[in-house]
């Protein structure tokens, strides 16, 4: 009897409370606001978590504001772009167009990640997993500190405000007091590197004429035994000053070329006595299509039959070549060579370079 008589003491306490306060059913929904967000990692495109049923959560990076709506157990995705450790990124939930809650979100590092520091730098910093102690040696002595419990986030300043140095070496201790990264960072020193550099005299070309002169050559020609003339220079004569046969004429018909080898294709046919001409006179065999061959001259004893019947053969002879006036270039120096000491670029002592 007296349990149940402090059983209904205590309702009617509870009972007064709630006028007193002026708590409602809807108030009590109101203090049940909820917004859950799963622990977001470095790299992911994805926020999962949990809220009301059909509620809308955005996130604003950058400029861009992503959205997604939870399912009917409250359950939502955000697809998001890669995210990088250490980034904070606040979640806002609506109901309609009312702010339903807020939820701050710490993107957290798979990994060791040491942020960027140079050897004059007075402090290292990064991330890990919340709660790991990071032990960080830096020349003979070792710091330790423990990453935030939120965010991941560690920091070491030496003592005395000394640097950190090129190489560091970093240990990632777990919650469980297990070592579960051992990492050597080493920032490179780097120092000048030169090169010797050769540079060739540099200058330019000048025009020269050289005039015009002969010049006085021996070849075999085809000499007239009876009368003297030099045959195989009174062809190339004919040739020079087109005084050769113009075929077909009157005594020698379209019928007669053709039985010596003419066509309208190619022309006169060409020997070795005249590819041997034509080279003497420094002419393209295929401009003499034209001229009739070197044999038919001799068959003809000359083109004006003077040598007709006469025994000819082969004769060294004087001929003179002539060169006509030509220009050309003469090398005029502006600046002789010299070498240069170039810059080209920084080395470490690891053997890393840079530009």
């Amino acid at each position: 009897m007296r349990r149940r008589k402090l059983t209904i003491g205590l309702l009617s306490m509870m009972m007064a409370a709630s006028v007193a306060f002026g708590i409602q059913g809807n108030d009590v929904h109101a203090a049940s606001k909820k917004l859950s967000v799963n622990r977001v990692y470095e790299n992911a495109t994805r926020i999962n978590g949990k809220t009301r049923k059909k509620i809308i959560v955005r996130v604003k990076i950058g400029k861009k504001t992503y959205k997604a709506k939870a399912n009917k157990k409250g359950k939502f995705t955000v697809k998001i772009p890669r995210v990088a450790a250490g980034k904070k990124y606040t979640l806002k939930s609506y109901k309609g167009k009312k702010l339903y809650k807020t939820k701050k979100v710490y993107v957290i590092a798979k990994k060791l990640k040491i942020n960027k520091y140079t050897p004059n730098s007075k402090s290292i910093s990064g991330y890990t997993r919340p709660s790991y102690k990071v032990k960080v040696k830096i020349a003979s002595k070792t710091y330790v500190k423990k990453a935030s419990a939120v965010t991941g986030y560690w920091k070491v300043k030496p003592d005395n405000n000394k640097k950190i140095g090129t190489t560091v070496s970093v240990k990632v201790v777990n919650t469980k007091g297990k070592t579960v990264i051992e990492t050597k960072k080493h920032v490179h020193d780097y120092k000048a590197v030169y090169k010797t550099v050769h540079h060739d005299e540099a200058g330019h070309y000048e025009t020269v004429e050289a005039p015009a002169w002969d010049e006085t050559v021996q070849r075999r020609h085809q000499v007239c035994f009876v009368c003297g003339r030099d045959k195989t220079q009174d062809f190339i004569d004919s040739i020079n000053n087109k005084t050769y046969p113009q075929l077909p004429n009157e005594y020698f018909t379209i019928d007669d070329m053709k039985e010596q080898g003419w066509t309208e294709e190619a022309g006169w046919p060409h020997y070795n006595s005249d590819y041997a001409i034509y080279k003497e006179m420094g002419v393209n065999p295929e401009d003499m299509k034209d001229v009739p061959p070197f044999g038919m001259y001799l068959a003809s004893g000359g083109w004006d039959g003077h040598c007709d019947g006469h025994n000819y053969g082969s004769q060294t002879v004087d001929v003179t070549v002539h060169h006509e006036a030509t220009t050309k270039q003469v090398w005029k120096v502006d600046q002789k060579s010299y070498d240069e000491k170039v810059l080209v670029g920084y080395k470490c002592d690891c053997g890393s370079v840079k530009e």
